[in-house]
């Protein structure tokens, strides 16, 4: 019974508090201009009935408003405005032309209680976000800079290549290893463990889960009433408090460990490349300068690793699924680079065709469907719309990928299109949309292209990548992929065969060119909590 009470109550208390809120709000907004257009909203819940469910994909919801509403719409969840994007040009008017207004983030409150709010991509647009990308811009920020991890890249794809050879059924799974092991190479010089699990591996894929899942819109009541979080974690429907505790012991081990272990490699002299031991070295010893430099490393692999391991599993499927055009990039490996080796990011200019796929991998299917929400730091208008100060803005990058006005039969998967033809100009490039806008474009890009252009080459230039056939029966892939801040491909089957013996014999070769480095599980054992 107390327990009733206590939440009446608190039920009561929120409703008188949204009543004043919004005859407030209403004398403020009096002669103001409108907001974008959208559904009319209900009292306290405004349109959260219009939002979509977690099992839907998002950007295919938001294209109804845009036959209803217009290119920019406008919905009222609790009390808070979130403006929907349907158009690319809205979004580069927004984002690119007033990035200083439009660059910072919302604040999630479940996931500031977790500690995200340290990490790059939930930072407001502040001082310390762009030390963050000062910081990016000095080690990663340029091809000649980022080129000095170009040999590990290329080893660690060809260390995928052999597990796809020996293991070709979990192939996605071996996709989710490389990309951690080379990112927790490049950020941290951290070596994996190739054969069995790794701890620093597990612990950031952990991480990663949890951070999927706080994400989602809608996940936490909190995030909608911040005031929540005052209330005790004995209070019913209160679970939520022990799991951002959890949550935030698992994030602090993440970001601490890996950093520990760098500190004890540079103290024993056994300091390698890697993008933090570089900032170490060019960088202060305050307590400010030790966290940026943390939080940037850890933002390096939260922002990277999720996201490639998307876009890579989307590119076999699309080679299961199109195999002429996996044929025709073959063809051009051949030509170019022949069978006697791999193709290295050197051959990158002179693969015209593998790097058109690459853009189409993009195009056909960005991994960020609804990319990351900006916020409006102060109150503006567009095209006669208000925008208000706190605004949440969504830009939907699948439809501004898929938009018929803008790509020619944009269901179809044409890398074609990306190359210039007898005069006639390449459509445009989705990279400028796929990596983010403006400010707050991913500051990984040039390391995230590489090794999609790596695993893509090196992928073809060896294997068939075919549709699977089972008991005489031919397994049809279907372009499904699942919703959720990063999008993946819904599981598919493929076959993955090498090429010819030529191509076995080549992949074989990789253990003598790269061999298999020595893990550093056991260092990290040592490092206390």
């Amino acid at each position: 019974m107390k327990d009733s009470s206590l939440i009446v109550g608190f039920g009561t208390a929120l409703l008188v508090i949204y009543v004043i809120s919004k005859l407030l709000q209403a004398r403020k907004n009096a002669g103001l201009p409108p907001l974008p257009p959208g559904p009319k909203s209900l009292p306290l819940i405004g349109n959260l009935r219009d939002m979509p469910t977690s099992d839907i994909f998002a950007p295919h919801h938001w294209i109804k408003h845009k036959d209803l509403y217009g290119p920019i719409s406008c919905v009222n969840v609790l009390g808070n405005t979130l403006i929907i994007i349907n158009d690319a040009q809205i979004a580069f008017d927004l984002f690119e032309k007033q990035s200083l207004t439009f660059s910072s983030r919302p604040e999630l409150t479940f996931l500031n209680m977790v500690g995200w709010n340290d990490g790059t991509g939930g930072l407001p647009y502040n001082e310390t976000l762009r030390i963050h990308r000062k910081n990016f811009a000095r080690i990663i920020g340029t091809k000649a800079t980022a080129s000095q991890f170009n040999k590990l890249q290329e080893a660690e794809v060809a260390h995928f290549l052999l597990h796809v050879l020996d293991d070709p059924e979990n192939f996605e799974k071996h996709i989710q290893k490389e990309v951690g092991s080379v990112i927790l190479q490049m950020v941290y010089g951290y070596n994996t463990e190739q054969f069995k699990k790794d701890p620093l591996l597990a612990m950031m894929t952990k991480v990663m889960e949890d951070f999927t899942r706080s994400a989602a819109p809608g996940a936490f009541l909190v995030d909608s009433f911040p005031a929540l979080r005052f209330v005790p974690e004995w209070f019913p429907g209160a679970g939520w408090k022990k799991l951002a505790k959890q949550m935030a012991v698992e994030l602090r081990d993440a970001v601490e460990k890996p950093y520990a272990f760098v500190e004890s490699q540079i103290a024993e002299g056994k300091n390698s490349l890697s993008y933090l031991s570089r900032l170490m070295e060019s960088s202060g010893d305050t307590p400010e300068d030790i966290h940026n430099n943390k939080w940037t490393a850890a933002s390096l692999y939260s922002g990277g690793s999720d996201t490639t391991v998307a876009a890579i599993a989307a590119f076999f499927l699309a080679m299961t699924m199109f195999p002429d055009i996996q044929k025709k990039a073959q063809a051009e490996i051949d030509r170019v680079v022949g069978s006697e080796r791999l193709p290295t990011l050197d051959d990158l200019d002179s693969l015209p065709y593998v790097d058109a796929l690459v853009k189409e991998v993009l195009r056909w299917h960005p991994i960020g469907p609804m990319g990351l929400p900006h916020t409006s730091s102060e109150e503006t208008t567009y095209e006669g719309y208000r925008i208000p100060k706190g605004a949440m803005l969504m830009p939907n990058i699948w439809w501004f990928t898929h938009d018929p006005a803008v790509y020619k039969d944009p269901m179809e998967f044409r890398p074609e299109r990306h190359i210039e033809d007898h005069g006639c100009k390449p459509e445009p490039d989705p990279r400028k949309m796929a990596f983010g806008f403006g400010r707050r474009i991913c500051p990984g890009k040039i390391l995230a292209e590489n090794s999609m252009f790596l695993n893509i080459a090196q992928s073809l230039a060896v294997f068939n990548i075919v549709k699977k056939v089972v008991d005489g029966k031919v397994i049809e892939p279907k372009a499904e992929f699942q919703p959720g801040v990063i999008s993946h491909p819904a599981h598919f089957e493929a076959s993955i065969k090498p090429r010819s013996p030529q191509h076995e014999k080549l992949i074989r070769s990789i253990e003598q060119t790269f061999p298999w480095q020595e893990s550093d599980a056991k260092f990290l054992e040592r490092i206390e909590n």
